[in-house]
């Protein structure tokens, strides 16, 4: 169990710690799947915590997107029973090997014909495989382009589903738009373009992945409400797949989990408008040093009230990239000794440390009680 924020004493916390607020995932989540006209697949990368898996199974979500054996083990452990889609279309022999044969895994992604013979030959020629094909889409209105390393694109998607159909129980087409995907009208290009390969191909899909995307709420990002999304999506799904069985699926990650924790991280030294903190890039504020996300931001448990000032963020490793632009807003006075609580940090914060320069211990992680 989870200690309580009331538990929380600053000056015995050397390193930075995480508020877990169950309230707001619960929000997320249930706005989501009552909203979204399809099956919801949980990208357990995007935070892979189990107190965030148990909540997310808690509240209904029984299928997980996984990208690796040991997030399958994961789930598989605290959950029989959850349905697990293994849906990096790159995976090595011995992982698709034990999805398949240990815990009983059955839906693969792919994108060659190289990937389809290893999942053919790992599984024993098995013919109860759930095979989708990942497809390439335009990434034009994501913040993080996922194009470029996956998806088939032209006449050879084509002629691999082709392959596919011979050899699969049942068939699926995914795409993925990208993270932070701000226009929802991509989504009907990509299924435009995604149902016209299946109508050339002459076939009916069983399962059609409009993958992730839906975009957190960052400052500096202008986006419109998630209803506008799911209203073209559901739209567009149902022009393309008019009395069909073809089932919708998405595999929705950041925009769950995202505003579910904040981090709380220590002022160690001010330079001008430069604040240097015990937490970076190379831990758990990844996106705010590659990708120049802005996260909200204020003094954490003091009141400084005082005009706000624009400031950037340098992590406390010896990299010099290890810096975060903003601008983060923040009371002018902030100085050394001040603790910040930066929100929204929910996704790919937890999955992205690692130990450079010998930082980054394991966080605490204390739990904000639900009717707060």
């Amino acid at each position: 169990m989870l200690p309580s924020v009331n538990k929380i004493n600053v000056e015995k916390l050397k390193d930075p710690f995480f508020i877990y607020k169950p309230k707001n995932l619960k929000k997320s989540v249930n706005y989501f799947t009552k909203n979204f006209s399809g099956e919801v697949l949980y990208a357990v990368k995007a935070n892979p915590s189990e107190f965030i898996l148990k909540k997310i199974y808690e509240l209904g979500i029984r299928s997980f997107d996984a990208a690796s054996i040991n997030e399958i083990k994961l789930v598989k452990s605290l959950f029989d029973n959850s349905k697990i889609y293994f849906m990096n279309p790159v995976k090595p022999r011995h992982a698709i090997n034990e999805a398949y044969y240990k815990y009983g895994v059955r839906h693969f992604s792919l994108d060659n014909v190289t990937e389809l013979n290893k999942i053919v030959e790992s599984t024993g020629y098995a013919k109860d495989l759930n095979l989708h094909l990942r497809i390439s889409v335009p990434n034009h209105f994501s913040k993080i382009n996922l194009s470029k390393k996956f998806g088939i694109d032209g006449l050879k998607s084509k002629t691999l589903l082709e392959k596919i159909i011979k050899i699969s129980r049942k068939v699926g087409v995914s795409f993925h738009l990208g993270s932070q995907c701000i226009n929802p009208n991509a989504y009907k290009l990509a299924i435009n373009k995604a149902s016209l390969l299946i109508k050339e191909s002459n076939i009916d899909v069983d399962f059609f992945n409009i993958g992730g995307g839906f975009p957190g709420e960052y400052l500096g990002i202008k986006k419109q409400p998630l209803t506008k999304y799911f209203k073209v999506i559901k739209n567009e799904f149902l022009k393309k797949f008019k009395n069909s069985k073809t089932k919708l699926l998405s595999e929705p990650g950041r925009v769950l989990v995202s505003n579910s924790m904040s981090l709380v991280v220590r002022v160690d030294l001010r330079k001008k408008n430069i604040l240097y903190i015990n937490d970076g890039t190379h831990s758990f504020l990844h996106d705010a040093g590659k990708h120049n996300f802005v996260y909200p931001v204020r003094i954490f448990n003091k009141q400084k009230k005082s005009k706000l000032k624009p400031f950037s963020f340098y992590g406390p490793t010896c990299d010099s990239n290890d810096f975060m632009k903003g601008p983060f807003l923040l009371p002018e006075f902030t100085s050394e000794g001040d603790y910040l609580e930066i929100e929204e940090m929910g996704a790919y914060s937890l999955s992205m440390k690692n130990n450079f320069n010998g930082f980054f211990s394991k966080p605490k992680v204390f739990i904000e009680e639900e009717n707060k």
